[in-house]
């Protein structure tokens, strides 16, 4: 099948099955559980000890994290969209008093799976941007990085759910920093110990 026809097949299973608001959920989502997520590793680590020794317990509890959270994502998001998918059919056929074609049951399937692709790939991109500055910088100045990164992917999510519903960009943008710069906050005042 060629590149055309598979773009045609695509545009069909969005019409049938409106996948295109459930990705979009779960790209959100995913993305700012990956970045929460990373922050937490980070800050954690950096709260209770900070010097270069503690880098490769960064990364490793990062990357593992990351993963995890992509396969979790992943895994729960296609189940929970085929269960959903197989509600759809089942509804659909018992009001249409018919079977439904092949199609529209691909079309369900399809949109399961891109689902939970988008649903894995998200937390990953969002969790390792932030471990970048760890390997070419001293992990406190990596810290201060990591963190920037990790606000300005909360800013980027927020300006992008504020430009959907026409709201002012910068202020739905700045909500999500305030998120994120909650979490930090909270998550230092766990970390860091007495004396």
């Amino acid at each position: 099948m060629g590149l055309r026809a598979w773009r045609r097949r695509i545009r069909e299973y969005d019409e049938i099955t409106n996948v295109g608001p459930i990705v979009r959920r779960y790209f959100v989502i995913g993305a700012f559980d990956g970045a929460l997520t990373i922050l937490g590793i980070i800050i954690g680590t950096v709260a209770v000890a900070a010097d270069e020794s503690h880098k490769a317990i960064i990364l490793s509890a990062s990357i593992g994290a990351g993963i995890a959270l992509a396969v979790s994502s992943a895994v729960g998001a296609y189940e929970a969209e085929r269960v959903e998918k197989k509600l759809d059919v089942r509804s659909i056929e018992r009001a249409m008093l018919a079977r439904l074609s092949e199609e529209h049951k691909e079309a369900f399937r399809f949109a399961a799976i891109v689902s939970a692709l988008v649903h894995g790939v998200s937390p990953m991109i969002a969790a390792f941007l932030p471990l970048v500055p760890f390997l070419f910088l001293d992990v406190r100045t990596a810290t201060v990085v990591a963190i920037g990164v990790t606000l300005v992917i909360l800013f980027v999510i927020g300006v992008y759910l504020g430009n959907l519903v026409r709201e002012r960009v910068v202020i739905t943008g700045l909500r999500f920093v305030a998120a994120g710069l909650g979490t930090a906050a909270l998550l230092w005042l766990f970390g860091a110990r007495p004396g």
